[in-house]
């Protein structure tokens, strides 16, 4: 990919610009070099460790490249810098799926809904985590969209 190599080229001139560290990371996670991305994406923590933005695009790197153990940290990290950071909630709630612990995600897709009702993704993810959770019997709630009752089932 001739823009890669572009910002391959202006990253070795400017070591220090966290940016195009981040574009390099988008760039190799579009195209599907997760270990690249990985790496770019690390490089340009080490000189904005206080992006959660950057740490959730980590995140959401890893758990493309299978690594959601690793992921649940680098959203983990993100939420520790900003607690409201709904994306992160929902991408923990997919990891913890991804690694089969569908309670687990179902609380966080609960927390994400609680802050953005209005997030549709994570309700679709929530019910198929309930699904798989085999919680079939909180599938109402879920599709009538009450998150009293899914909060009281799974606080977090």
């Amino acid at each position: 990919m001739q823009v890669a190599r572009l910002f391959e080229e202006a990253a070795q001139l400017s070591p220090e610009d966290a940016d195009v560290h981040i574009v390099l990371g988008v760039l190799y996670n579009l195209s599907r070099e997760y270990d690249k991305a990985i790496d770019s994406f690390k490089l340009a923590l080490k000189l904005k460790p206080q992006d959660y933005s950057l740490w959730n695009k980590l995140g959401a790197t890893q758990a493309n490249s299978v690594q959601s153990a690793d992921a649940i940290l680098a959203y983990q990290q993100a939420l520790d810098l900003k607690p409201n950071y709904v994306r992160a909630w929902a991408n923990l709630g997919i990891s913890f799926a991804n690694q089969g612990k569908y309670e687990e995600s179902i609380r966080y897709y609960v927390r994400a809904l609680a802050m953005n009702p209005k997030a549709d993704n994570a309700w679709q993810y929530l019910r198929i985590s309930l699904s798989c959770a085999s919680r079939n019997d909180l599938m109402d709630a879920c599709d009538s969209r009450n998150l009293e009752v899914l909060q009281k089932e799974f606080p977090l």
